[in-house]
């Protein structure tokens, strides 16, 4: 949580003044008695009159960085980033994921919904879905560098190497794992001499 809590003050205080008054009026409106913080209730009460019914009021205790009992100014401007950039949740536990997670690659590629697990249940293999190609998100936005509009690039392809058939050997599907990752990673120098117009892992 104190990543986001980074993130939420850095994008405040680099938008736009009329950013930072709308993000000052969802306080406000989340303060109701306006002493400047927002206990329990004001925080529960704004998620249902808001239609907020998604969030789990447990977040009210990750968001109280210092366990004071009630929401500052900065704390309820992490829950503003959280509910405008992370609602995404893990399609095999349904947990709201807020940081690094895995992203189907061939519905990323494909513009349909993404599919989207958490660290936990892709590595234990916690879902059923009819594509296997995944990078975790971090990864998958490395693999876009470079990629200008209208460039034809199939990430399907540089992640082509997981889907290979499975031959038992651990070691060589550890192999084929990262060097997938490594094409994913570097995918930006790859596109420097044009548009990729073909799979090249096979």
């Amino acid at each position: 949580m104190e990543e986001l809590r980074l993130a939420a003050m850095a994008y405040y205080r680099n938008s736009s003044r009329e950013f930072q008054d709308l993000a000052a009026n969802f306080f406000k409106a989340m303060d109701t008695n306006g002493d400047g913080r927002v206990s329990f209730d004001e925080f529960t009460s704004f998620l249902r009159q808001h239609g907020y019914n998604w969030v789990k009021t447990d977040m009210f205790s990750q968001l109280d960085a210092n366990n004071d009992g009630s929401l500052d100014f900065w704390e309820v401007m992490t829950f503003y980033y959280i509910i405008k950039t992370r609602a995404v949740w893990c399609d095999g536990c349904r947990m709201q994921l807020h940081g690094l997670h895995f992203i189907c690659v061939a519905c990323f590629d494909g513009g349909h919904n993404s599919y989207d697990l958490c660290a936990r249940c892709y590595g234990g293999r916690n879902f059923s879905h009819h594509h296997n190609l995944f990078l975790d998100s971090y990864v998958l936005l490395r693999s876009k560098r470079g990629i200008s509009p209208g460039m034809n690039v199939d990430l399907v392809c540089i992640a082509q190497a997981v889907s290979q058939p499975h031959t038992g050997n651990h070691s060589t599907g550890r192999n084929r794992w990262f060097r997938a990752m490594e094409l994913a990673v570097n995918v930006g120098n790859l596109l420097n001499v044009g548009n990729v117009v073909g799979c090249s892992v096979m």
